[in-house]
Order: C-alpha cells, then sequence, then structure tokens
C-alpha cells in the first residue's frame, strides 16, 4: 500500500493513543511538554519508496541547551533528532533491533501493520519515556546508574552535564573520568569537554 494508507490507520488507530497520553500532534510529529523542561518527541517517519514506516521517539530536557551545542529549537519545534536521548519502536519482524513497520501489500496488511504498531505503542514507550519523565529525580537516578551502564562516551558527556544541572559536581567528574578512557583517540573535542568536566573546569 502507500503512505496515504497508512497514514489514515495510524489518524484511526495510533495518533489517538498519544492525544490521550498528553501528546500535542502536529503532522507526523507528537509531542508532550512536561513539568521541569523535559519534552517527549515522538515522530513518524516514510520511506516511501521502501514501502516502511518508523517511529522514533525522543527525549530532551530544555536546560541542557542544543544537543550538539547552542540553543535548541523551541519546543514546540522539537525533532527527534534534536534530543539527547533517542529510540524507536521496534517492530522485529527481521531482528531485536528492526524498527520498521511495513506499509502492506493490501489496505488489510496496513491495518495489521499499524495495528501491531499500537500494541507495542504502551509497553515500548512505557519503557523509553517512563525513565526519563520527572525532573530532577528520574534524571538523578539514571545519572548514577551510568558509570555501571558504561554507554558510549558521548552520552556520559551528556549524563555527566546533566549531573551538573542536579548541582551534583563530584558526579559530573565520576561520570566523566569513566567516560575518558574509552574515548576514540581522534575524538578530541568529545575528551576536552570529558576532561574538563572531570578537572572541574
Amino acid at each position: 500500500m502507500d503512505r496515504t494508507t497508512i497514514n489514515r490507520e495510524l489518524r484511526t488507530q495510533f495518533w489517538p493513543l498519544l492525544t490521550a497520553a498528553g501528546f500535542e500532534r502536529k503532522g507526523d510529529i507528537a509531542r508532550r511538554r512536561l513539568d521541569g523542561g523535559v519534552v517527549h518527541v515522538v515522530e513518524v517517519q516514510h520511506r516511501p519508496r521502501s514501502s516502511v514506516f518508523q517511529v522514533h521517539l525522543g527525549v530532551h530536557l530544555l536546560s541542557l541547551g542544543g544537543v550538539a551545542g547552542g540553543v535548541p529549537p523551541e519546543p514546540d519545534a522539537l525533532r527527534e533528532y534534536d534530543c539527547a536521548w533517542r529510540g524507536s519502536i521496534i517492530a522485529g519482524f527481521r531482528n531485536a533491533s528492526d524498527a520498521e513497520f511495513a506499509y502492506g501489500r493490501t489496505a488489510e496488511e496496513a491495518t495489521e501493520s499499524v495495528a501491531f504498531l499500537a500494541s507495542e505503542w504502551e509497553r515500548q514507550s512505557a519503557a523509553f519515556f517512563g525513565p526519563l519523565t520527572a525532573f530532577p529525580d528520574d534524571f538523578d537516578t539514571r545519572a548514577r546508574q551510568v558509570i555501571a551502564e558504561a554507554p558510549h562516551p558521548a552520552h556520559m558527556r551528556t549524563w555527566a552535564r546533566v549531573a551538573l544541572l542536579l548541582a551534583d559536581e563530584e558526579l559530573a567528574r565520576e561520570i566523566a573520568a569513566a567516560a575518558l578512557p574509552r574515548v576514540a583517540e581522534r575524538a578530541t573535542a568529545l575528551r576536552e569537554d570529558l576532561a574538563a568536566i572531570a578537572d572541574g573546569v
């Protein structure tokens, strides 16, 4: 089928779930603004040539500023790629990280594809958004877990910045120090940022 058919199914089966959860939709993007400057983003991205669509998720903390530095877009203009934390609803048809939902060859298959998305929404969205909802409490909890989890050093820099927003300079230094040994040799800007945090600059 085509994008028009899928969009009709999304309007019927999917977007109402988000509206009920407090999101406001504009086109293919829905945003939920929460206390403490937290914004949740859901963005549907279509790939018509491949006859698939994806549902991307994002969380941003406005006080962090832009992901790449500077001022972020206005909250009502945030896209998934503007967010510090990003993910997707996983379809899992091909493998455990597959995020593509098929348009389907018939209207019935399009209906089934969106029905599967709708059935996965509550579970997967809760797992992604739930731990990143209430500022400062949720973010303080996650920041304290990040050293043991050891994600990519760039993500650890974000969490070190969160710790600074929480006025926990000691935690910020610990996160940065734990990330530094794993920074790629050529990632000089990342290394400099983490070193400055670790040194308390």
